[in-house]
């Protein structure tokens, strides 16, 4: 498993530098003859295709971009400088973290076209076809799945097939495609995945026919959720199909643990689709969550997250009785022998301070509330695998076992506004059962979404269901979902403030505070709403300014 941390000074060259202005197409030329002495076992392959999963490789995309679409949906409060553009929905093309995001998912892009046009075709020695197979169909199922995050994100974007074509032809200046070519593209990625991948890998981590399924379930009910479409119920059907073959082959659901889902000890287990592999080798190697999320040093050696906290509408979300809650956001009261194991645990406070103490040793925020999921505390309280640099050792989940779930209920609801199926109300079902809650009949589009957002919070999953639900009702529809907190009735503006007389005493009594939406009630902010141009990242400036093409209409990848 170290292959997958410790990548190969030969793959990482083979894929590319990440150099120029141009940088999500570059790549370093490499001597063929190297090449070819080097790619004669199939561990040299293996070791190869384990970059695909690696921290390292998806570095720029999950340390500094994905998780700030949790903020434009509303789910995280923070209203700082660049990152704050995320919260208020007023990002523009010079964001830094635009240009890291785009940046990160092309560089993905690049190993797997590498693996694809490069180092499968050279293949000897004792190499099978079939490991070649398995090479490709890796490669083809990462970069679709890319792609298909990449039309839900941009929308339209280039689509890069052979970074060492495109560079030798001397084009750098790409036109943007279409968002429904670059879901052809992903799909046709996903149908090769699925036809020629392995049933199952020693690694366990790997990509096989069962995950793959899973992946282009999720795939097909978005292209499936746009109305214009004319194939929409051959769609939802490959995605039931696809969803329910990975559902009748995997462990079930309720016998996987949520509490423990995100710790550092519980990577890979089946709940795990897709994961970027994470270790404490250093920076960008690792998970940063636990710094940038964790209120204090009380729970992580370095962090910044004291200013960051759930929504009062993703707070409002949640059942009282739900399971998922304490796991994923910390309230007060809430104990965690996880955490602090040196001082016995940590008890959550709105303010934390020592008996009789003037300074408090974690002041509270605007929420009230801070982030539990991917915390998992100090490098002491993990055995050495929280690591000191933003390098924790518990993996990023890109799709996990409940989305798969929900997804089958979602492809199965269709086009209608709700589904009593008896098939997805049991897999619906499962999900609420494994968090405590109780088990309807049936099911709406709406409380569907709601339901993914409490499974799902901060895993960035809520920004693709939010697209989906423009696609299917209108762009007013998901403004209205947004802006209104996902049926909560709270703005994402809202936040809690103290009542007269509260003090030392009382500080830590739930009701000493109130929930206040405006600058009259003394909030910090008045209601903030969205636009439509809130739902499409604009091109990076730091790209387009070299790529004048991606300022132009986009085009059909396929010319037809």
């Amino acid at each position: 498993m170290k292959n997958i941390f410790k990548t190969s000074a030969l793959a990482l060259v083979v894929a590319g530098s990440m150099a120029s202005c141009n940088d999500f197409l570059t790549v370093d030329p490499v001597d063929k003859p190297v090449m070819e002495s080097f790619y004669v076992t199939p561990d040299a392959l293996l070791s190869t295709t384990s970059t695909l999963y690696a921290s390292k490789t998806w570095s720029n995309f999950h340390m500094n971009f994905q998780w700030k679409m949790d903020m434009i949906n509303g789910d995280i409060f923070y209203t700082y400088a660049a990152e704050g553009q995320w919260f208020f929905g007023n990002y523009t093309p010079i964001n830094q973290y635009i240009n890291e995001g785009w940046k990160g998912l092309y560089n993905v892009i690049l190993f797997c076209n590498s693996v694809i046009n490069d180092v499968v075709p050279i293949c000897n020695g004792s190499i099978t076809e079939a490991d070649k197979t398995q090479a490709l169909a890796e490669a083809r199922a990462i970069r679709g799945y890319c792609y298909y995050m990449i039309a839900e994100i941009w929308h339209d974007a280039p689509i890069v097939e052979n970074n060492s074509a495109t560079i030798s032809s001397g084009n750098f200046d790409m036109p943007r495609n279409t968002q429904a070519s670059i879901y052809r593209f992903a799909m046709d990625d996903l149908d090769f995945a699925v036809a020629n991948l392995q049933p199952a890998n020693n690694d366990v981590w790997r990509l096989d026919v069962r995950k793959a399924r899973a992946l282009r379930a999720k795939l097909a009910v978005t292209m499936a959720s746009h109305s214009d479409r004319s194939d929409r119920a051959e769609l939802y059907s490959k995605a039931a199909a696809d969803a329910l073959y990975c559902i009748e082959n995997t462990e079930a659901l309720t016998s996987i643990d949520f509490a423990t889902l995100f710790d550092v000890d519980k990577n890979n287990t089946p709940e795990s689709i897709l994961a970027i592999q994470c270790a404490s080798l250093g920076y960008s190697f690792g998970n940063g969550r636990t710094t940038a999320w964790s209120r204090s040093d009380i729970l992580a050696d370095e962090q910044w997250g004291g200013g960051k906290g759930p929504t009062i509408s993703l707070q409002m979300s949640f059942d009282r009785n739900d399971k998922r809650r304490m796991w994923t956001f910390m309230k007060n009261g809430d104990y965690y022998p996880n955490l602090a194991k040196a001082q016995g645990g940590y008890t959550y406070k709105i303010v934390n301070r020592e008996e009789d103490a003037d300074v408090a040793l974690e002041e509270r925020n605007e929420m009230n509330s801070h982030i539990k999921k991917y915390i998992v505390g100090k490098n002491a309280d993990t055995g050495g695998k929280s690591g000191t640099i933003q390098d924790a050792a518990n993996n990023i989940y890109l799709m996990r076992l409940a989305d798969v779930y929900l997804t089958y209920v979602e492809a199965v609801m269709g086009t209608a506004d709700q589904t009593s199926d008896p098939t997805a109300m049991k897999y619906f079902n499962m999900v609420r059962q494994r968090a405590g809650l109780t088990e309807p009949s049936s099911v709406t589009y709406l409380e569907l979404l709601k339901e993914r957002r409490c499974e799902f919070a901060f895993e960035s999953q809520t920004w693709f269901d939010t697209q989906r639900l423009r696609y299917r009702s209108g762009v007013q529809a998901a403004l209205d979902w947004v802006n209104n907190g996902h049926g909560t009735g709270y703005n994402r503006c809202a936040q809690y403030i103290e009542k007269e007389g509260v003090d030392a005493t009382n500080e830590n009594n739930d009701d000493s505070y109130k929930i206040v939406s405006s600058t009259a009630e003394s909030a910090r902010f008045d209601p903030i709403y969205l636009n439509e141009s809130s739902f499409t990242c604009p091109i990076p400036a730091a790209v387009s300014s070299s790529s004048p093409a991606l300022n132009g209409a986009p085009v059909d990848y396929f010319g037809e």
